[in-house]
């Protein structure tokens, strides 16, 4: 019996060594002194072989290949960093980066179906574009496209110093994402770092999310973007895909995100189809967020909102205009959406600092907010600690939110 339990253990060990190996991918530079260096080996083993089939006879020299091979002929170039992680998460699913290698990513990661990068330890300098985002070819309507992916870890830097006008992570029509332990410093100001369309059940947790440089006085562009799938948010879909999917279930917990704006969830202006469409369910949480020339972090058009504690900076110069306040929640759209009024906002345990407004809940049409939690929080306003949390009134005249709930915030002139 102990025989067959060790034979089993040591199956089972040498499973896992094996295992442990899988879904590794080098770096392109390791790769090519590996392929240098057997190309230097085959050089001097065909040479030996040479050597020794010399005739010992000098007649029979001109008979003889007298060729003296150098590594040049025997080496094969590998491929580029991208298309060693696609092939991996292709072929197994998984793909793990060397810890402490670097990486060079010049075209972006395509990430498939029940995917998982790991990065955790490696630094990938990102080129042009886009640094990862969903097979564009298989793109289905709602949330089918794609599901159950996982990114997890890595420094994601910019070959730019200025950073790039783009999206580092776009996914699309897709759900369970999850995003981990992520440092990404790619997109300037007026970029996003990650774009979520249309998606629903996404985890951004322990990220540290930084646009490089600084953004113009009248940057109004977010790190972390949460839309819809229409024309004018997502241009880069083609027709039938603007179909106005919203995103539903989305967590951002325990992130450092600085940006023009840090987070938004975004509505349309020009597609009158979906202009009364919203977001569902969105929870921040022990984050902090910078907004630099506009909101730290808005909502605009989501239902069933939680914001917890969070410290929430707003350094926008535009004191006098909304893009100045710290929180913002905004109801826009041409009708009376009802679905509203049976929503739970809570806004809670969080150091909140701008400038028109600390916190504020508006909605510009007849539609109302439902129940409204606002407790224990700091509210700083640059326009007078009365101004620090506003729920105005809507279209109709009545406040915008049905129920409200004050307790316990401290309010202060910043």
């Amino acid at each position: 019996m102990k025989k067959c339990f060790f034979i089993v253990l040591l199956a089972v060990l040498v499973l896992f060594r094996v295992d442990a190996q899988a879904g590794v991918v080098k770096p392109y530079k390791t790769l090519k002194a590996e392929a240098k260096a057997e190309a230097v080996k085959k050089a001097a083993e065909a040479n030996k072989q040479r050597e020794a089939e010399k005739p010992t006879d000098p007649e029979e020299w001109d008979y003889w290949d007298d060729y003296e091979y150098t590594w040049e002929d025997f080496y094969d170039e590998p491929d580029d960093d991208v298309y060693n992680i696609n092939r991996e998460l292709r072929e197994t699913g998984y793909a793990k980066l060397v810890k402490g290698a670097t990486y060079n990513i010049d075209w972006h990661i395509c990430i498939g179906d029940h995917n998982t990068l790991d990065a955790t330890g490696a630094t990938l300098k990102v080129g042009g574009n886009a640094a990862m985002r969903n097979d564009w070819t298989t793109l289905k309507k709602g949330y089918d496209s794609m599901s159950n992916i996982k990114v997890k870890g890595g420094t994601w830097v910019s070959k730019s110093s200025g950073g790039y006008w783009s999206t580092s992570f776009s996914f699309s029509h897709a759900k369970n994402i999850t995003f981990e332990n992520m440092n990404i410093n790619t997109t300037n100001a007026k970029g996003h770092s990650i774009e979520l369309v249309g998606c629903k059940n996404v985890t951004i947790k322990n990220c540290k999310v930084i646009a490089k440089g600084t953004p113009s006085s009248g940057c109004l562009e977010e790190q972390i973007q949460i839309d819809l799938a229409a024309g004018n948010t997502a241009p880069f879909l083609s027709g039938s895909l603007r179909d106005g999917t919203t995103c539903k279930n989305i967590t951002i917990d325990h992130c450092t995100v600085t940006g023009a704006r840090a987070v938004c969830a975004n509505y349309t202006k020009k597609d009158g189809r979906y202009k009364n469409k919203y977001h569902d369910n969105i929870v921040v949480k022990n984050c902090t967020l910078t907004g630099l020339t506009s909101e730290a972090l808005s909502f605009f058009n989501a239902n069933n909102v939680t914001v917890k504690n969070n410290t929430i900076i707003t350094k926008s110069k535009r004191t006098g205009t909304a893009y100045s306040i710290g929180c913002h929640m905004a109801i826009f759209g041409t009708k009376k959406v009802s679905a509203y009024e049976k929503g739970k906002f809570v806004v809670e345990k969080n150091t909140i600092k701008g400038g028109r407004q600390g916190f504020q809940m508006c909605s510009h049409t007849k539609s109302r907010y439902g129940k409204l939690i606002i407790k224990n929080n700091k509210l700083y306003c640059k326009k007078g600690k009365g101004n620090a949390l506003k729920v105005t009134t809507n279209a109709s005249g009545s406040r915008s939110a049905k129920s409200v709930t004050k307790k316990g915030n401290k309010l202060y002139k910043w």
